[in-house]
């Protein structure tokens, strides 16, 4: 690396870090002052664009795949999306989800025109349709990061919880293809479990397989009011696939006894430890003001917009502005209901006061703005 590289680097690290500190902070205070007003005083920083409903799995966790199949988002469409947000926001991250995002051929072409104008792009994906093929797409697309979704220690576990038989083969050799085509630490792959009553006994034994497949990171995720059920979200907590406490405890136990300091597993000891509260009494999460509608915008496959997955459309971001959208009377009184909602999907990360993701989005707009301007050499 010369010299012109490591200049570049080294005023990345220094203005991003400064900068950042300073611009997270202060969307952070305007998200908390925001939560008890109708009209936020912040600008959404995550977008979420769910770009297929239809999924080849049948997930016990997930009634999603019971639905109709729909139509996808187009290349066109999405543009039109992201243009829109991009003119009212600048630069900011976005999820792509589904259903599985890469039954969407679209997807790849997509990821690599939000990556060329600035944006960071993550996708959930079960890796189910990854093959030699979309590796080396996904991997052209500059996507940022990858979450890949596995509920088992092994086979028989992941393919019993996904409902189809192969999808824990699926999920190694799409990780296997995705690092054997990615350049240095480009595009980060994590894995994501649910912590669910048939793999508790397999929580130690899924950080093994993330490290063995030198991932980027793992998390574990608990287990939420499935998807599109019908179901109240008490029965579901007594469900079938709600854990036994005593089992659980015992098992999160040997996670942090085995694995303290584990690079890979990005869930730390609080929130394992948040997590047993959480499985022991769910209502834990009542007391929690849910931020939906504060740090996110939902898009879906025919541009309508939500602030939440469980409240009604709000507008269209392929007819209307995105900006009168967010700051309209629907989303209004719609902020009320959710600051009043008991759901304990409030737990997770884009319903929490969270920010953070932030600092990527400003890195690589710093990035961008260096690499432009100084000389470009190996």
């Amino acid at each position: 690396m010369n010299k012109f590289r490591k200049l570049q680097n080294i005023l990345i690290e220094r203005f991003s870090h400064v900068y950042s500190t300073i611009d997270v902070g202060i969307q952070d205070n305007l998200v908390r002052l925001s939560k008890n007003l109708d009209r936020p005083l912040n600008r959404p920083t995550s977008i979420v664009i769910n770009v297929t409903s239809n999924c080849m799995l049948r997930c016990q966790q997930c009634d999603l795949w019971k639905s109709v199949p729909e139509k996808q988002i187009t290349f066109e469409e999405a543009k039109i999306v992201i243009d829109k947000l991009h003119a009212w926001l600048g630069s900011f991250y976005i999820f792509f989800t589904g259903g599985e995002p890469f039954i969407n051929q679209d997807l790849p072409k997509i990821i690599k025109y939000a990556e060329s104008i600035g944006l960071v792009t993550h996708v959930n994906s079960n890796a189910f349709v990854i093959n030699d093929n979309l590796a080396k797409k996904i991997v052209d697309s500059n996507l940022s990061s990858i979450s890949i979704s596995l509920d088992g220690g092994n086979a028989i576990t992941h393919d019993h919880l996904r409902g189809v038989q192969g999808a824990y083969n699926r999920v190694l050799n799409g990780i296997k293809l995705l690092r054997k085509y990615r350049t240095g630490d480009h595009l980060k792959i994590y894995l994501n479990s649910v912590i669910m009553k048939p793999n508790v006994a397999e929580l130690s034994d899924i950080v093994k397989v993330a490290t063995d497949n030198k991932v980027d990171g793992m998390t574990f995720q608990n287990l939420l009011p499935t998807l599109a059920s019908k179901k109240t979200t008490d029965e579901q907590f007594h469900g079938p696939l709600w854990p036994v406490f005593s089992d659980l405890q015992k098992a999160i136990d040997k996670v942090i006894k085995n694995f303290p300091k584990t690079p890979v597993l990005l869930t730390d000891i609080p929130q394992l430890k948040y997590a047993l509260e959480y499985y022991k009494n769910p209502h834990i999460t009542d007391s929690i003001q849910c931020a939906a509608g504060l740090n996110n915008v939902i898009v879906n496959h025919q541009g309508d917009v939500r602030l939440c997955y469980s409240y009604p459309v709000i507008g269209n971001i392929l007819k209307d502005d995105p900006k009168t959208i967010w700051y309209g009377q629907k989303a209004r009184d719609q902020r009320k209901i959710i600051r009043r909602c008991r759901q304990p999907c409030k737990m997770t990360a884009c319903n929490r006061i969270n920010t953070e993701r932030q600092k990527s989005v400003i890195v690589k707009s710093f990035e961008r703005f260096l690499y432009r301007d100084l000389p470009q050499t190996a």
